[in-house]
């Protein structure tokens, strides 16, 4: 490690970034800190940063604290082919990076000169520089190499260790293990943090698409409204359910069928049907939910609307002629203001009768009745008086 060292009057001192005058190793005129604001960087420094060096050390310009901040930055601030480069591996301005590298240098020599001489608090340093997104790929390897050739020889000049040579080198390196340990888990953290953000977004895409494919699967591109295969199969739920439940329930079904559509469209043309369409499925839709039904769109201008737990006929008249009414109010188009009205069938039956299988047949009868009627009617099938009605797809 040592022979690559980047050294500011070795073979790289050529390339040296321009970051400040370097004051005097010693002198009677310290540089003085600059004044600018640290930003975008909080300062996150160990504790041990703000607990000072050993006394007697030199001031904060020429102590071995600000040297070293400067060789690191020097470090940081070249390229992967050591050239100097604008920001290299620094994420953040320089003025921010030389403070916060000076905060981790002093807290460093805090730990390093520390008594009693406790390495692992160094590991804070490590996690520091990951939170701070000093994390590139060169940047745990210069900095090693710094601190290892350089803290030495900073110590031994402005405040010899009683200890003498061999013991600095060997707190220079445990210290330096316990930075390396401290980084290393603290970037393992966060890419563990960063894949696990990456599968839970993968799976909400996963589920998004699947909610969308199986939204689009059930329900009409036009209206919004579920479709055919929706409506049916939520009936054919509720006459299983029924039909298991003690005492079953009730289901009721109407079938809409809109007066003067293909008028609007053949006057006005599909683009105006399909805005009609779209006005009207809105209305029919709100009126279903407030009485706690459920429509869709069966094709065409057709509709039902599904009463899961039917309120009685009563109930599904009252629904029925709701919808009317919110049906033959006129309908702002681009074109203009048209109207049209619609007629009903209505069907209620027990869920597990046997003539619950043929709802959606006996309410197309119905719906037959109530049009022969004139426009907006509505009708309740009556076996007995509808027996000699065949169903309108039979008649088309």
């Amino acid at each position: 490690m040592a022979e690559t060292a980047l050294n500011e009057t070795g073979q790289h001192g050529r390339h040296a970034v321009p970051l400040a005058t370097a004051p005097p190793l010693q002198g009677t005129s310290p540089v003085p800190r600059p004044s600018w604001p640290v930003s975008p960087m909080r300062r996150t420094s160990p504790p041990t940063a703000r607990h000072g060096l050993r006394p007697g050390l030199p001031p904060d310009g020429t102590g071995p604290a600000a040297q070293l901040a400067r060789a690191w930055l020097t470090a940081l601030a070249v390229n992967r082919d050591e050239v100097p480069a604008d920001q290299g591996d620094i994420p953040m301005d320089l003025a921010s990076a030389r403070h916060f590298l000076t905060d981790q240098s002093a807290a460093l020599v805090s730990v390093l000169l520390g008594s009693p001489f406790l390495p692992r608090q160094a590991a804070a340093v490590g996690h520091a520089l990951v939170r701070a997104d000093f994390v590139g790929a060169d940047v745990l390897g210069r900095s090693l190499r710094v601190l290892i050739l350089r803290l030495p020889g900073l110590i031994g000049a402005c405040a010899p260790v009683p200890e003498g040579r061999a013991d600095l080198e060997h707190r220079v390196a445990a210290v330096t293990e316990a930075l390396a340990n401290g980084y290393v888990r603290a970037l393992r953290d966060r890419t563990l943090a960063e894949q696990e953000s990456i599968r839970r977004a993968e799976l909400d895409a996963q589920r998004i698409i699947s909610e969308q494919l199986r939204h689009q699967a059930t329900h009409d591109p036009l209206t919004g409204l579920p479709n055919r295969a929706a409506a049916f199969g939520r009936l054919s739920a509720a006459e299983a359910a029924g039909a298991e439940a003690a005492g079953g329930g009730r289901i009721g079904l109407c079938y809409l069928d809109l007066d003067g559509f293909k008028g609007v469209n053949d006057r006005y043309g599909h683009d105006a049907g399909d805005e009609l369409l779209v006005a009207v499925a809105g209305r029919i839709g709100q009126v279903a939910r407030d009485h706690g039904a459920v429509a869709a769109r069966i094709g065409g201008d057709e509709f039902v609307v599904l009463a899961e737990s039917s309120p009685g006929i009563a109930g599904m008249i009252a629904l029925a002629a709701g919808i009317l009414a919110e049906v033959s109010r006129p309908v702002a188009l681009r074109i203009g203001h048209v109207r049209v009205s619609a007629c009903a069938g209505i069907v209620d039956r027990a869920a597990g009768s046997p003539g619950a299988a043929s709802m959606v047949a006996d309410a197309d009868v119905a719906l037959y009745q109530a049009k022969s009627r004139g426009p907006g009617r509505w009708a309740v099938y009556d076996p007995a008086s509808m027996r000699a009605e065949p169903p309108r797809t039979a008649r088309r």
